[in-house]
């Protein structure tokens, strides 16, 4: 009987009154989407920049980096041998070095891009690399860029662009042909 009065006390009371304020619910994490609409909202500047490409070859892998940037816009494509096409957009700060801050769909990448002048192989051709007559070595404008990850700069030049060679006769840096 007793839990009896109980149930018919608890269903015959009145339900809480209303919060004097209403709570706000906590905001929303910031879309993704958004950010890629405004980097997808930049110009593209492979329309209107020079190119300057970089091209890392070795016997595992063959990447080629081609990297555009003005008024304060940068966007860098890297193609490796077999595989998708990636395209970063993002901006380039330019004092005393340009430095590059894009992004993909997946991926965020920083280089800190210095101005230099290199001394370059020309181009190589395996077969004719075994002569021992040294090519005349080439000045190339460049922009030797700097990533975290790695000790050693990723050159970029106008195109065609420079290469790395990792292995094998043509090993080194070269024009890219």
């Amino acid at each position: 009987m007793r839990s009896l009065a109980l149930f018919a006390l608890a269903a015959c009371s009145s339900p809480a009154s209303p919060p004097a304020q209403p709570v706000m619910p906590p905001a929303a994490p910031a879309d993704a989407a958004v950010a890629r609409v405004a980097i997808d909202a930049q110009p593209d500047v492979s329309l209107t920049a020079p190119a300057h490409a970089f091209r890392f070859t070795s016997a595992m892998r063959t990447e080629t980096w081609t990297l555009w940037f003005e008024s304060g816009v940068a966007m860098l494509n890297v193609q490796p041998a077999s595989g998708a096409l990636t395209t970063y957009r993002g901006t380039a700060t330019e004092s005393a070095s340009v430095v590059i801050e894009v992004a993909s769909p997946t991926a965020k990448l920083k280089l800190d891009c210095k101005r230099a002048t290199r001394e370059l192989e020309p181009a190589c051709d395996a077969a004719a690399a075994k002569s021992k007559k040294k090519p005349a070595k080439v000045r190339v404008d460049a922009l030797d860029c700097f990533h975290a990850d790695f000790k050693e700069p990723m050159p970029f030049g106008p195109l065609p662009g420079i290469e790395y060679v990792a292995d094998g006769a043509c090993a080194g840096y070269r024009v890219m042909r």
